[in-house]
């Protein structure tokens, strides 16, 4: 399916290529808390059944990074006292009543729940009436989170999260034991955490850019270079590619798309434009919007390194 989609994008780009292939490239992700490398981030399991459970996944995937300070609170009524006891030593004064050492919470509330059903189904064959047992557990899963920044009382980042499954055990001699709920729930914290930190944490995404065929021998050999992770080899062989091939677009765009990989977004941009005066079509133009978000979303991601 991925190599059919592939072909037809190629086939559309442009009535003179003949092939095409890719150049995966970073697409830096800002996070919701906007915070930088060592920030003080407290996880409170704030309610709901599950909540102690789901704050401990996800503080094991923000302490697996190594880019967080995790601060402990036991509890969300020792952050509250510390709200309301400006003149406490926990809290500093200045800014506001900043929590001492803490600059981000992240509230939790995180539910799971269960129920089973069973039933039965007969059916006769050859005058002979059979009758099939079936138990069924359906598990659902809530979770909201709210990450609020100490300095400002700001939310930061937050929504709500809902996950199902289920399993149904059967049985030709009664009905059977209800499957178990809870490697299902497991299964869905573990998920919801995964997003949960996805949202918050800082990231990089792989894009594929998908370009055309060129004669530029050395286009071509950027290509495999950046594919290769060379970066610095692939910008002087995808220059030289424009060099060879002035009037080709596509050795052209093989240097906008290197420039991005390396993160010279403002070059990228520059051949881009030149690429639109050239050769006008939904190509380069769509390529030019795609590549000025990721050089803001690339600003914004080095704010918090």
């Amino acid at each position: 399916m991925k190599k059919s989609l592939l072909s037809l994008i190629c086939l559309a780009s442009s009535a003179f290529l003949t092939s095409c292939t890719t150049i995966t490239v970073d697409a830096p992700q800002p996070a919701e808390l906007s915070l930088g490398r060592g920030a003080r981030v407290s996880i409170v399991p704030e309610a709901g059944s599950d909540a102690g459970e789901m704050a401990h996944a996800l503080f094991q995937l923000f302490s697996n990074q190594g880019y967080y300070q995790l601060v402990d609170r036991a509890n969300l009524g020792q952050t509250i006292n510390e709200r309301q006891f400006q003149n406490m030593s926990f809290v500093e004064n200045r800014g506001g009543g900043r929590i001492k050492g803490v600059d981000a919470f992240i509230y939790l509330q995180a539910e799971g729940l269960s129920g089973s059903k069973s039933d039965s189904s007969s059916y006769t064959y050859n005058g002979n009436t059979y009758t099939s047992y079936n138990t069924k557990t359906t598990a659902n899963y809530i979770a909201n989170y709210r990450a609020v920044l100490t300095s400002s009382s700001q939310i930061a980042g937050g929504r709500r999260i809902e996950l199902s499954d289920s399993q149904a055990a059967f049985s030709s001699d009664g009905y059977p034991a209800a499957p178990d709920p809870y490697p299902m729930i497991q299964n869905m914290r573990s998920k919801a955490a995964g997003q949960i930190f996805s949202s918050l944490h800082p990231s990089v995404l792989k894009l594929r850019r998908v370009i055309g065929s060129t004669k530029s021998i050395a286009a071509k050999e950027a290509v495999r270079l950046a594919n290769a992770s060379l970066w610095r080899e692939a910008t002087a062989s995808a220059e030289r590619g424009v060099q060879e091939m002035p009037t080709d677009p596509e050795a052209r765009y093989i240097l906008a798309i290197i420039y991005q990989g390396t993160g010279r977004y403002a070059d990228a941009e520059g051949v881009l434009k030149e690429l639109i005066a050239i050769s006008p079509n939904g190509k380069y133009a769509t390529a030019l919007r795609e590549n000025q978000a990721v050089w803001a979303n690339a600003a914004r991601f080095q704010q918090q390194m």
